[in-house]
């Protein structure tokens, strides 16, 4: 295939949609190692978006949201010829020379009419046309589909939902104790901060923060809270100045503007914590980048950000200040509750990959240029429900690496129609704790009871759940010669959704001597799959 994807967004910006071109682009030139890419970037932009063997810059004339690029657009692509047009800013060409795939990143506009000013609304309104005339549509989460079946009437059957990535450059750093940066003139000091990462506008809700803030500091003067607020000023922002001003958050709050990638990253891994109070997002890119740096997060409870979010951050209501300036106050000092924060904001951040969304793409590309019929629609779940979740592949109490073990015995669920499961296990060879992920097996009969001879009676994590009982004792046994099997058997698994934490004693097993005399025994529970139904950051 000669896949064209639009790249003109790139010459002006830098975060949101363009940073979503690029490591699309960058990993598909990876996968689609038989297929021609070519870059259409704005003539002015001179230097390759990326540089592959099989990707190519090709420029164009016409500038991104002109009010005649449905019209003009089509004709460059004339001169390029390709099998399929990707546009992941929304709008697609009213006549095309190819089939042509459009991304959804949010549906805000619609939303909040009144963040636009009149030229941009006069282009995203565009969008519905957009949509009914692309041969695929992308929304990069469930949110959004389900957004775009609400607003705009499209058939969420006919709508593909490819999750982002965090960019490979976001990880976690060793900093030393005291370090320092100089960011805008000003001096920041690492774990002295929280931080806010986004474009200032009102849908990201930084007033109620600051409000929070002031609460904050109301109740224990003594403590130095600092927020660290980074991102370009955007539209209708005069209310958070003005809310600085009225609260005397001067000596509290640093607006360091936009920042680079490697400050930025510095920020994520030097901040106490990262708090995002958005009241609505599409996918929420920086908390994903934030959670990849190991950062432990406190976001809103609305939109996408629990989708992505999972049970590695904590939630609050976007406009519940004192629930807000609860949740800080306890986490501020709370260094080894920030530590597990971290710890499962990176694992959970390791289950969305470029590479993943871009075969996932490039599958979409293949579909409409074939014109083959559309896959059984399906409920979409997040990327840890179509995997094996990557806490069995790390430890959420150490961090370190965690190894395939054997086990003996099942789980015998009372519910409405029992359920044996069996667990598969996995070890930490430097702390002891040992992972178990419940396979469901066939449904036991209602008549079938409780085996008599049930050792221990785990007690459910919520009250939700189903009650479980451990039929025999799960003996783990050290697995770190064995090689027949890894994590990814996992793979087999049925589809997992949000998991449920159940702890307990147990004794792990080596050949030669015990590892540990009582690791904590974490079981990943969730027995069926359950139906899920600004273009900038």
């Amino acid at each position: 295939m000669r896949i064209a994807i639009d790249a003109r967004l790139n010459a002006y910006r830098t975060g949101g949609i363009p940073q979503y071109t690029r490591q699309l682009m960058a990993a598909l030139a990876d996968c689609a190692t038989d297929d021609q890419i070519v870059s259409l970037q704005h003539h002015d932009h001179l230097r390759p978006l990326v540089v592959a063997p099989n990707v190519s810059r090709h420029p164009v004339y016409t500038p991104p949201h002109h009010r005649f690029e449905r019209w003009t657009l089509p004709l460059e692509l004339l001169i390029v010829r390709p099998s399929v047009l990707h546009l992941p800013d929304f709008i697609a060409p009213r006549h095309c020379c190819c089939p042509s795939v459009v991304t959804i990143h949010d549906l805000a506009f619609l939303r909040y009419p009144d963040i636009l000013d009149r030229d941009a609304a006069a282009y995203y309104r565009q969008v519905g046309d957009s949509v009914s005339r692309a041969d695929g549509v992308i929304a990069v989460s469930e949110t959004t589909r389900e957004d775009i079946a609400q607003f705009l009437d499209l058939p969420p059957e006919q709508i593909d939902v490819v999750y982002e990535a965090a960019a490979p450059i976001y990880t976690p750093l060793s900093l030393r104790t005291g370090e320092t940066r100089v960011l805008a003139g000003t001096l920041v000091e690492a774990k002295s901060f929280m931080l806010f990462v986004s474009t200032l506008e009102p849908r990201k809700n930084l007033p109620s923060l600051l409000r929070a803030l002031r609460v904050c500091l109301d109740r224990r003067p003594s403590r130095a809270y600092r927020l660290v607020v980074v991102g370009s000023r955007g539209w209708r922002d005069e209310e958070i100045f003005s809310t600085v001003r009225d609260l005397q958050l001067e000596d509290h709050v640093f607006f360091a503007g936009r920042v680079g990638q490697y400050d930025l990253r510095w920020l994520y891994n030097a901040c106490r914590l990262y708090v995002n109070p958005s009241l609505y997002e599409g996918f929420g890119l920086p908390l994903l980048e934030a959670m990849a740096c190991g950062a432990a997060c406190l976001a809103s409870s609305s939109a996408s950000l629990p989708e992505i979010g999972g049970d590695a951050v904590e939630y609050v209501p976007p406009l519940d200040i004192a629930a807000w300036a609860d949740r800080i106050e306890s986490l501020w000092d709370d260094e080894d509750r920030c530590r597990m924060l971290g710890r499962l904001a990176r694992a959970r951040a390791e289950q969305f990959s470029w590479q993943r969304a871009a075969r996932e793409t490039l599958a979409i590309y293949r579909r409409v240029v074939t014109g083959a019929s559309r896959p059984s629609p399906s409920p979409v779940a997040p990327p840890a429900g179509s995997a094996p979740p990557d806490r069995l592949v790390t430890c959420t109490h150490c961090g370190q690496r965690l190894a395939p073990a054997p086990t003996e015995g099942s789980i015998v669920v009372a519910s409405s129609a029992r359920r044996r499961i069996a667990p598969r296990a996995w070890v930490c060879h430097h702390c002891g704790r040992i992972e178990l992920l419940a396979v469901p097996e066939p449904v036991i009969s209602s008549e079938t009871s409780v085996l008599p001879d049930a050792d221990k009676t785990i007690a459910p994590a919520h009250d939700a759940l189903p009650e479980v009982t451990l039929a025999s004792n799960a003996r783990a046994h050290d697995a770190h010669d064995r090689d027949e099997h890894s994590p990814e058997d996992a793979s087999e698994s049925s589809t997992l959704t949000s998991a449920a934490e159940l702890t307990t004693n147990s004794t792990t097993h080596n050949e030669s001597d015990s590892i540990a005399q009582s690791s904590d025994l974490s079981v990943s529970s969730p027995l069926e799959t359950s139906e899920e139904t600004s273009p900038e950051r």
